[in-house]
């Protein structure tokens, strides 16, 4: 009976750490790469940057190609709000800016109001 546990204690510590090697290795090299694109492709789509409006709503600014798009999301809803294509540069100093009707825009997308 001590010689089948001292058997079985001595292939766990060698089986063990076999497993633990290649699980780190799998997710060091295997998963991560398989997200990233092949190296020397260029990304086609970037997020330029995102304004949090609430807990699960939101402003995001994404790149595709040459084009940006004005993206709204609330909890697993996205909406195109606006196109450009150019990035929208900064004005010159003195210069008021018209922004947009935010509350249209918002409107437009038919969320609910959060209840007080």
């Amino acid at each position: 009976m001590d010689r089948e546990i001292f058997w079985a204690v001595l292939r766990l510590a060698v089986v063990l750490p076999l497993v633990l090697a290649l699980a780190y290795l799998t997710v060091k090299y295997g998963v991560a790469r398989s997200r990233l694109p092949a190296s020397g492709a260029r990304r086609r789509m970037r997020v330029v940057e995102q304004l949090p409006l609430g807990p699960r709503t939101g402003l995001s600014l994404v790149q595709v190609g040459g084009e940006y798009f004005l993206l709204a999301f609330h909890e697993g809803k996205v909406a195109l709000l606006k196109e450009y294509g150019e990035l929208p540069g900064e004005l010159p100093a003195g210069v008021a800016a018209e922004g947009p009707d935010w509350q249209k825009m918002l409107a437009r997308l038919k969320f609910p109001r959060a209840k007080r």
